[in-house]
């Protein structure tokens, strides 16, 4: 795990949870597993990953749980949590239960790796 990393100590807070500012553009971009080259744009506070159909983002890795991981935008980052899944996930390499993730971190989960690309837009010049 890179030295940049955060634990996140307390459990999710639904309060915590905000939009994405429009600033900022984030998509996650599998590198390898069923799905590979796939990517996902992310627009939501929350982004759920796992088998489901429900999920955001639906991996066709049968190593990886129904709700295997979710990513959240709270407190001005994005953070990635394991839900308990049954093959737990790795960030970075190393186990995850909840960490920031940031931009070029990869997540694993099952056989499947995506990778969180962050682009901050240019603020619109003021008017003047």
């Amino acid at each position: 795990m890179s030295g940049n990393q955060t634990l996140i100590d307390e459990p999710l807070k639904v309060g915590e949870l905000t939009a994405i500012p429009d600033d900022i553009d984030a998509r996650m971009v599998v590198l390898a597993g069923p799905d590979e080259g796939k990517t996902h744009i992310i627009t939501e506070p929350v982004t759920l990953i796992g088998r489901d159909d429900d999920c955001h983002v639906v991996i066709d890795d049968p190593r990886a749980s129904a709700r295997h991981a979710m990513v959240y935008f709270a407190s001005g980052e994005f953070r990635v949590r394991d839900l308990e899944s049954t093959n737990g996930s790795l960030l970075n390499g190393s186990p995850l239960t909840e960490f920031a993730f940031h931009d070029g971190d990869d997540l694993r989960c099952g056989k499947t790796v995506i990778r969180l690309l962050v682009d901050f837009k240019d603020p619109k010049p003021a008017p003047g």
